[in-house]
């Protein structure tokens, strides 16, 4: 029996140590060649916020999104028909960061969960705002934004 427990144990260790290690946050170096000169297609999704508590539940409706990160720094955001302009940048600590006209700057980690990169945005609270899923990449400005 103490044979099994142990077995078991190592198993759950394993499992659990993979899980971890796939969702840890990338290097500086990693953000940048993935964003750099690429499009970017994904969605957004916004965690709820009913009468101003946060529950750290997501809604279920994501909104599409086609980014481009051009090496110079600008990014162009389209949702639908629009289009927004910003500016983008890496820290040393790897976080990805988004400035789009008029809104303030924010920066998050971004990890590989599977076959996407996820990157989720908090308030100053520390509470989850949004989670960004990057879905696919295409080397170039494939829709010319």
């Amino acid at each position: 029996m103490k044979y099994l427990n142990n077995a078991f144990l190592l198993l759950f260790l394993c499992v659990s140590g993979s899980h971890l290690l796939a969702a840890s946050n990338m290097s500086e170096d990693e953000v940048r060649k993935i964003f750099t000169g690429n499009t970017v297609e994904g969605e957004r999704r916004d965690f709820e916020d009913p009468g101003g508590g946060f529950t750290g539940k997501l809604i279920n409706f994501p909104e599409e999104f086609v980014n481009y990160y051009a090496e110079d720094g600008a990014v162009k955001k389209k949702i639908g028909e629009k289009i927004t302009t910003g500016k983008w940048r890496v820290t040393n600590s790897g976080k990805l960061c988004a400035e789009w006209k008029g809104k303030k700057e924010k920066c998050a980690p971004v990890y590989k969960d599977g076959k996407i990169y996820k990157r989720v945005t908090k308030n100053k609270k520390g509470r989850n705002l949004r989670e960004y899923r990057y879905i696919k990449f295409i080397p170039g400005n494939e829709y010319n934004l």
